[in-house]
């Protein structure tokens, strides 16, 4: 892939991870990092830009057309914890300075604090994001022209956080998945390989003001197991796990995910908002984003890691 030429629309990704399928300039914390390094590969431009500092942010958004901004997931989980009261409204302000600006979409989470009225505090991976959409928004410039996306649970939680997501075998031979709420509820999955970029592209293409949800598919945990185990040919049950038996899996953020489950339960993923929009709402207003489903997605992953016996309660 070659650089675009300068007179070409440029679209600038914060957070550059290689699965949003349009990327043409990155940014990163840290241009020696293995992802970053194998985009420059691929001849995709990469700026080194720190979220705090204007000038240079300024600079990687120079003449950009679109603007994809996500966060870093994993840092952002353990950062918003231990400093719920650090934002970066920087990484958004030199955005409005830049005049081929079309559109800004910025990768954001449903606020539990908000929508439960209070009752849900401490998700403040969650809530950190709300918080910066919501200094987006304060911003009339920015905000004529910024749409949001609330990407589902990764698809691929159960292979990179198995302690948390993944099927255990247990001594009776059959693999348990076991999540502290209810395995009936449908949630909204996100493969990012195969959808990530179809979801920011079609928010590139509609109007703005559109709060879209990230998912592949809505399904239940039970039935995403079902066709795990479908797929694997082994045995699989689903369990209600208590939260005191699922804390102790992760330690130094029990509480906070925790609560996560408990609002998604009790809430929805997107806590009752009535302007969000799903990839099908978005099909019928005229703008191709191509089917995919979480069957497919199984079907493409190795499962050797889980497959191989481990037993995670032992």
């Amino acid at each position: 892939m070659q650089r675009q030429r300068s007179n070409a629309d440029i679209l600038v990704v914060l957070g550059a991870t290689a699965q949003h399928n349009f990327t043409l300039r990155g940014i990163t914390r840290n241009l020696q990092s293995k992802i970053a390094q194998e985009l420059q590969r691929m001849g995709i431009e990469m700026l080194e830009a720190n979220l705090d500092s204007l000038a240079s942010l300024s600079k990687a958004f120079s003449d950009a057309t679109y603007i994809f901004a996500t966060t870093d997931s994993n840092q952002n989980i353990f950062h918003a914890i231990q400093h719920p009261e650090v934002l970066h409204p920087g990484q958004t302000a030199p955005a409005v300075t830049t005049p081929k600006l079309r559109r800004m979409v910025w990768s954001s989470l449903p606020s539990p604090r908000k929508w439960s009225g209070g009752l849900y505090t401490k998700v403040t991976m969650f809530d950190t994001k709300d918080d910066i959409l919501e200094i987006i928004k304060a911003k009339p410039e920015l905000q004529a022209k910024t749409s949001t996306l609330l990407v589902g649970f990764y698809a691929t939680n159960a292979l990179n956080v198995p302690e948390l997501y993944g099927p255990r075998l247990e001594s009776d031979g059959v693999y348990e998945l076991a999540l502290p709420m209810s395995g009936e509820i449908p949630v909204p999955m996100a493969d990012l390989d195969s959808d990530m970029g179809k979801w920011v592209k079609a928010l590139f293409e509609a109007a703005p003001g559109l709060t879209l949800v990230g998912s592949t598919e809505l399904i239940t945990w039970a039935e995403w197991l079902r066709l795990w185990a479908k797929h694997n040919g082994v045995s699989a049950r689903y369990r209600r796990a208590s939260t005191a038996e699922y804390s102790a899996r992760v330690e130094g953020i029990s509480d906070a995910v925790s609560e996560e489950f408990a609002f998604i339960e009790q809430y929805g993923f997107t806590g009752g908002d009535k302007s969000v929009v799903y990839p099908d709402q978005v099909r019928q207003s005229g703008i191709t984003i191509e089917r995919s489903s979480m069957e497919e997605h199984i079907a493409r992953c190795d499962w050797s890691s889980i497959l191989g016996g481990h037993n995670f309660t032992s």
